[in-house]
């Protein structure tokens, strides 16, 4: 039977902004609607927000503390020090300390990239980063996408093993700012850099950008190096996607622009992937989301993530799809651990009245794998729509990851539950923490009370959210122009969902895929317009609804498709309501 599987909740645009950009720009209303509700603000914003430009990229100099690591990292390259890029074990973390690696030798240097291990080593600088400096004999340490929360192992690195640090990173700072050669995050005290938004490999191609500048002694950076720039940026859209960095700003230009390099990289390992996930044509942000992301994310969850590293260094074909055969076997191994826990906890909350009726979940166990949790909550977070938690326990250590919903900043409700832990961080959307065992419960308190304090009960019950109500002929071909200049579509841009009231089918609708599951069919309403229906296991849904004259109202997601070189516009099934 044809009912919604969740309730349904029309999203509202400030009316005056959206009847401005229609006027302004001569849109229809349904797609005034569609930017007015992304926080588009008149027309001359519109334009730069669909035109997506890299003169419209912020100079990185503007960042708080680039202007003196650019300095520090050329003179390092120019005088050949040995120089060690510290990343972290996320595809963030890979795609950055694999930028800088390869820019190092686009400038005709080297140097070493080291990850710690996400179970030995722990996140962030700590003791295994000081002996790494060591071992490596370094005497410039660039840390990507980490750092800010130190707790003083940049200054022991440098006192102790006479290594120079630069920090690049950009989730939220807590405790003192780290006593370092230079500090760069978009986020940190004093920082007026426009856009807060960058992932840490956009705060690492900055970096290379200003870099560039000082060697050449110009704004104006030599051919070679400008082409390093343009191809790099296909990893930083492969890790500002992977990381659920907002899709707004300056992430949407270097995403698009990105996305675009990666028809054409030269880098074997970025092919290597695109040919393993069968992407032959145009690579969107979701391919990268879910296809790209998650086989880079097995090696840093369940191994080491200097098998990423060694993947998107690769100076041979051969050598990259070598590396790639032990991520893919990884990756089947971490997608049967996730499933198990995931299917464990979805079952306890299902089954348990007062976690169906908290604000947010928090689970710890001892056995779990600490390389699958965060996969764990955010699976968690999409079913039951509350901010959650999952801690792995060993040795009376608890290391988790936790995920958010829009409401809810857990950079904010990690601060509040600060004296529970040994550590934490990270961003709006995603956050780690280290704590003892026996501090779980009173962590769990807190943080359920501070996410009470912002959302009241029942307040985060799932439900589908959409952009408005439309006519089919409304979704003619400048709807579907425009639609692809509103895309990468991310957090902050979600892809468009829109009302249909009223359609039918034009004739019975065709089953197709191997068990007959998926349908597709042209509808039609009293408007008169027609587009082709695609819904994916949806027959059963179907079955009593696709003969002529059955109406119901749907959701549907529009996107352009793409087949072998060719475009077709279709409208594909979200949830629908039999009339």
């Amino acid at each position: 039977m044809l009912t919604p599987s969740r309730p349904w909740f029309g999203r509202e645009p400030p009316a005056d902004i959206a009847a401005e950009l229609e006027h302004d720009l001569r849109l229809s209303p349904v797609l005034a609607r569609l930017l007015a509700l992304r926080g588009v603000q008149g027309a001359v914003e519109a334009r730069s927000w669909l035109a997506k430009r890299l003169q419209d990229l912020h100079r990185p100099e503007l960042m708080l503390g680039m202007e003196a690591a650019a300095r520090r990292l050329a003179k390092a390259i120019n005088e050949r020090e040995r120089i060690i890029i510290h990343g972290d074990y996320d595809v963030d973390g890979s795609t950055a300390s694999s930028l800088l690696t390869l820019f190092v030798a686009a400038c005709g240097h080297q140097a070493t990239a080291w990850i710690p291990h996400r179970r030995i080593d722990g996140y962030g600088l700590g003791e295994a980063s000081l002996a790494a400096a060591v071992e490596h004999r370094s005497q410039l340490m660039v840390t990507v996408d980490c750092g800010i929360c130190d707790h003083g192992f940049a200054r022991r690195i440098e006192l102790e093993a006479g290594c120079d640090v630069i920090i690049t990173d950009h989730h939220l700072p807590n405790g003192a700012q780290p006593e370092c050669s230079a500090v760069c995050n978009p986020n940190q005290r004093g920082c007026t850099y426009p856009d807060k938004g960058l992932a840490g490999v956009g705060v690492a191609w900055k970096l290379a950008w200003a870099t560039a500048k000082v060697l050449c002694g110009s704004d104006k950076v030599p051919p070679p190096l400008r082409a390093f720039l343009l191809d790099s940026l296909s990893l930083v859209a492969v890790g500002t996607v992977a990381d659920c960095a907002p899709m707004s700003g300056e992430n949407r230009i270097l995403v698009h622009h990105g996305l675009l390099a990666l028809r054409q990289t030269g880098n074997c390992g970025l092919r290597a992937l695109m040919a393993q996930c069968r992407l032959e044509g145009p690579v969107t942000a979701g391919d990268i989301g879910w296809r790209i992301g998650p086989l880079l994310n097995a090696a840093g969850r369940l191994g080491s993530a200097m098998a990423n590293i060694r993947l998107l260094t690769a100076a041979t074909a051969p050598a990259a799809a070598a590396e790639l055969k032990l991520i893919v076997v990884e990756n089947e191994q971490r997608k049967r651990l996730t499933q198990m826990l995931s299917d464990e906890l979805v079952a306890r909350v299902e089954s348990d009245a007062a976690h169906q009726a908290s604000p947010a979940l928090v689970f710890a166990g001892e056995g779990w794998h600490q390389g699958v949790v965060g996969i764990v909550a955010s699976r968690l977070v999409e079913r039951f729509a509350k901010p959650t938690a999952v801690i792995a326990i060993d040795q009376g250590v608890g290391k988790g990851s936790l995920r958010s919903t829009a409401q809810i900043h857990l950079g904010q409700a990690l601060d509040a539950c600060r004296s529970h832990l040994l550590k934490g961080g990270g961003h709006a959307m995603a956050a780690g923490l280290t704590i003892s065992q026996e501090n779980i419960p009173a962590f769990t308190q807190a943080f359920l009370a501070h996410i009470l304090a912002r959302v009241p009960a029942g307040h985060n019950a799932p439900r589908t959210d959409y952009d408005g109500l439309a006519t089919i002929r409304e979704l003619d071909g400048e709807f579907f122009e425009i639609l692809a200049a509103m895309a990468p579509f991310g957090i902050a841009n979600p892809e468009p969902v829109l009302r249909l009231a009223a359609i039918t089918f034009l004739a019975r609708p065709k089953l197709f895929g191997k068990d007959g599951d998926h349908l597709k069919g042209a509808v039609t309403d009293a408007g008169g317009g027609t587009r082709e229906l695609l819904a994916w296991r949806a027959r059963k849904q179907f079955i009593d609804f696709c003969g002529l004259g059955s109406q119901f109202d749907c959701l549907v997601r529009p996107e352009a498709s793409q087949w072998r070189g060719e475009v077709s516009p279709r409208l594909v099934f979200v949830d629908g309501l039999a009339l």
